[in-house]
């Protein structure tokens, strides 16, 4: 999953996820997609990223 999470990041074509760097996000999440290491703010962030993944990635199953 983490590997998708990644791909989806990238696919954003943020300029805030690029400035943030794709694997300095990554590090603050496990293979299971937990929040870690990341203060309060980066956890609001990576949840909303997380949601929006998440969603997006159960559309494409169906």
């Amino acid at each position: 999953m983490k590997t998708l999470f990644k791909q989806w990041l990238i696919n954003q074509n943020s300029s805030f996820i690029k400035g943030c760097g794709i694997d300095v996000i990554l590090s603050k999440v496990d293979d299971q997609l937990d929040v870690i290491n990341a203060n309060e703010e980066e956890t609001e962030t990576l949840n909303d990223w997380l949601a929006d993944f998440l969603i997006d990635y159960s559309s494409q199953r169906q």
